[in-house]
């Protein structure tokens, strides 16, 4: 992984948020991109001289407010290289994020949970939906109130489905970085021994395309797919849930049948890395 990036409002309540993605950025060896996306008020652009410098000036003095805000809660100076900092003008959030994921050939996009103290902060619902199907490179939710930046236990709920070990192929050398075990879980309502057949057959093929012994399954059996999911994260104490968004119906519409980004406050306290089945 060579570059993350992570869109900042700059607010106070995202600060626990820009040191997740630093010390994650850091752990990975990776560049970390700050993006602000900054909406110009159509009255300061209403006046005598051209819209193009106001907006450069505009710009460039949201840049210096970013770069002040990073420097001054990581304690680090911005260098451009390893730790970047950069303001935008777009009218769309995600289309903004979107473009400079593109142009910086992004890795990783890392973005807020739902904040309630400001609605320029909420990076859910349209927003993050849209990342969610156009984004060409995972995207990792946070919570604004993280406090543990360390991911040693990550929780992967599967569907038994071949596209998981695309997605498989992907994590591990990430697991791998950050000294993560993998536990694979599905959760069923069906028949016993019909979904331990699945499993069984799911397990052989991770083994023979990912090859790695320290990836655990389990099966776990519910009516209440979404709290028994959010009781075994509890339980094994799973730093990150990974799901993989499908192209049709599965385990992730299952478990968030409107949107996950709109609904996964309400269920999971963790970090969710999300793949999209179109860029496995």
């Amino acid at each position: 992984m060579k570059t993350i990036l992570y869109a900042s409002d700059r607010t106070e309540h995202s600060v626990p948020a820009l040191k997740y993605a630093f010390h994650l950025s850091r752990t990975l060896k990776a560049k970390l991109l700050v993006l602000y996306v900054h909406e110009i008020d159509p009255i300061r652009v209403s006046v005598s001289r051209p819209t193009s410098q106001i907006e450069y000036h505009v710009i460039k003095e949201q840049t210096e407010i970013l770069e002040s805000y990073c420097e001054k809660h990581l304690g680090v100076s911005v260098d451009g290289n390893k730790l970047q900092v950069e303001a935008v003008h777009n009218d769309s959030v995600s289309s903004a994020i979107l473009e400079k994921t593109k142009d910086m050939s992004t890795d990783l996009i890392i973005i807020g949970r739902k904040d309630r103290h400001t609605d320029r902060g909420l990076f859910v619902g349209n927003i993050g939906k849209g990342l969610q199907e156009k984004a060409p490179c995972p995207l990792l939710i946070i919570p604004n109130t993280i406090a543990e930046k360390s991911i040693k236990s990550i929780l992967y709920a599967t569907d038994f489905e071949e596209a998981d070990v695309l997605a498989l192929k992907k994590l591990v050398p990430m697991a791998k970085a950050l000294g993560a075990k993998i536990q694979m879980v599905h959760i069923s309502k069906g028949k016993e021994d019909a979904v331990k057949e699945q499993m069984t057959w799911f397990k052989d093929l991770v083994q023979q395309e990912v090859n790695d012994a320290s990836i655990d399954f389990t099966v776990l059996y519910s009516d209440m797919i979404e709290e028994k999911l959010k009781a075994y994260a509890r339980t094994i104490g799973a730093n990150l849930l990974v799901l993989l968004e499908r192209e049709e119906t599965g385990f992730f519409q299952k478990i968030f049948h409107k949107s996950l980004v709109a609904k996964i406050e309400e269920h999971i306290a963790i970090p969710l890395l999300s793949y999209n089945e179109v860029n496995l």
